[in-house]
């Protein structure tokens, strides 16, 4: 006899057989637990699925959280960089300035020696050489009008705008300031020592002209 038949052989002999209480209350605890076992093990399933992407959306919010955090301290270091590098460039602009004024007093200076020894005309005279120069790439340039020219020019220039303020402009003499020879006479210009010329001229600079006009 074959399996397939002793089985339905068997089917056949437990339809004709009766089973006590126990026996169908044992049946069913079979049943029950193999079913909340299945039950359980699919739940538990579930509730793995779930962790892993409860895990994985943690994961996903902390990398951009940390993604965020390096871009905005990024901005920062590049904000602070900015920062830095303007104040270096300022600094440097301020320090560039500064030598530029210094090249330029240095040839104003020396302009003014040249045309005369007295040190109160010779500061006069460096104020009025100074603007004519200009500071380029090439270094310090002198200018007459827009017109460039060299430091001979600007010599010739101020000797001939400025002759009470070059050497031998003029004879030297005693006398107070303002104060006539005799009789109240308006004072001549021989009659002006180097020192009262300077002081005129800064006190009065068009009695100065009037005084010391080129005849």
């Amino acid at each position: 006899m074959s399996e397939q038949d002793k089985d339905q052989d068997q089917d056949k002999q437990q339809e004709g057989k009766t089973f006590t209480e126990a026996e169908v209350k044992e049946m069913l605890e079979k049943e029950t637990s193999g079913l909340k076992s299945k039950v359980e093990e699919l739940l538990g399933e579930k509730k793995t699925v779930s962790q892993k992407a409860k895990e994985l959306e943690e994961a996903q919010a902390k990398a951009e959280e940390d993604r965020l955090a390096e871009k905005q301290q990024f901005k920062e270091l590049y904000e602070r960089e900015q920062k830095s590098k303007q104040e270096l460039a300022e600094k440097y602009e301020e320090f560039q300035t500064k030598i530029q004024r210094q090249e330029i007093g240095l040839h104003a200076n020396n302009i003014a020696g040249e045309l005369t020894r007295d040190t109160a005309r010779a500061e006069l005279l460096a104020e009025k050489a100074s603007q004519f120069a200009k500071y380029s790439e090439n270094g310090v340039e002198f200018e007459l009008g827009g017109v460039p020219v060299d430091k001979a020019k600007v010599i010739e220039h101020l000797r001939e705008k400025y002759p009470f303020l070059a050497d031998g402009s003029g004879a030297s003499g005693g006398g107070a300031t303002g104060a006539g020879k005799g009789g109240g006479a308006v004072k001549k210009a021989s009659e002006y020592t180097e020192a009262e010329r300077v002081q005129l001229y800064k006190e009065d600079p068009a009695k100065f002209r009037e005084i010391f006009k080129p005849h």
